[in-house]
């Protein structure tokens, strides 16, 4: 295996992992960006769930020994963390927050993962609806060409590049400039 070889596939492999990246920011929206966020900072930030007039929402807070710092509609706002508030949710220190009275984290009962009236099917079907809802002004189709356009040019940069290596090493072998 020559080191050209090498470049191609440790290229070809860093492209599908961001690509993989990408379409999973994509689909999943800012939950699994927010996911990303607090895996990423290894207990240094917390996910909030907030509880707002209209659903659901999750941030991304900072935690300072018991408080929780975040910020809700450009409002930096503080929550003192109760005792058994903070659950474990895919490996990582999640809360639940009522957004008109941010002071205190929802308090859990043992063994419960999620408040009585937080409802993880419905919350998993409404951003499901979200996603797939059709767009009246057109800005899908316009994001779905795009998005097209994008992975045709990553195609077609791989396959020039690939074509590049094995023409830089028709040249070595026969003695030509390139």
């Amino acid at each position: 295996m020559e080191m050209n070889d090498i470049f191609i596939m440790i290229f070809s492999m860093l492209l599908s992992f961001l690509m993989g990246a990408v379409g999973m920011l994509f689909f999943g929206g800012r939950t699994a960006l927010n996911y990303l966020k607090v895996k990423v900072s290894r207990g240094r930030k917390v996910l909030i769930f907030a509880k707002t007039r209209f659903g659901w929402r999750s941030f991304v807070a900072k935690k300072k020994e018991t408080t929780l710092k975040w910020k809700y509609d450009g409002t930096k706002l503080t929550t003192d963390i109760a005792e058994g508030s903070i659950s474990r949710y895919l490996r990582l220190d999640m809360v639940f927050v009522d957004a008109d009275k941010p002071a205190r984290t929802i308090s859990l009962k043992d063994g419960e993962l999620y408040p009585v009236d937080f409802d993880p099917v419905v919350f998993n079907n409404l951003l499901i609806r979200a996603q797939t809802r059709p767009n009246v002004d057109g800005a899908d189709e316009l994001k779905k060409i795009l998005m097209g356009i994008l992975v045709l040019l990553l195609v077609v940069g791989f396959g020039v590049l690939m074509i590049y290596f094995k023409l830089s090493d028709l040249t070595v072998a026969t003695g030509a400039v390139l």
